[in-house]
């Protein structure tokens, strides 16, 4: 099976799905930082850029954690039309978790979580921790 460094290069649909996958996750990263930032700024409260960071990271982390744990899906990934789905057995709590730890220090591990990921000759559409959650993010088949 091809990286997903391989497929970049040559798969217009795997690019789809990974600008796709960009797209929901600015979209969440807005819903949480935006509040985040505001509050803390409006509250005043040192040192504001080190409070937004890690403030929304857990908030990031626990809102991406029960939305696809309930749903399969955040709010972002629900408008371009991913879900979050199991390899192996249903979506449970503890593979939610397992693959959102990187949102909690999103500004280091995941990057590399994503730069890893794309270099195993695995499923492409996997983080690293997907690989570990036994987890992927698919397109949503419409009923």
């Amino acid at each position: 099976m091809p990286t997903g460094y391989d497929l970049l290069e040559h798969s217009h649909e795997f690019r789809m799905h990974m600008l796709r996958r960009l797209a929901a996750g600015l979209i969440d990263v807005s819903l949480i930082f935006i509040p985040v930032g505001l509050l803390v700024f409006i509250f005043d409260v040192e040192p504001k850029e080190l409070l937004v960071g890690v403030i929304s990271g857990f908030g990031w982390f626990l809102y991406s954690t029960v939305a696809e744990w309930k749903k399969g899906a955040t709010i972002g990934k629900t408008l371009v039309g991913h879900v979050v789905v199991s390899i192996e057995e249903p979506m449970t709590l503890s593979k939610a978790v397992v693959r959102n730890v990187p949102k909690m220090f999103w500004y280091v591990f995941l990057p590399i979580d994503f730069f890893i990921g794309l270099g195993f000759n695995i499923d492409p559409r996997q983080r690293w921790v997907d690989t570990i959650s036994k987890t992927t993010v698919v397109k949503k088949i419409k009923k």
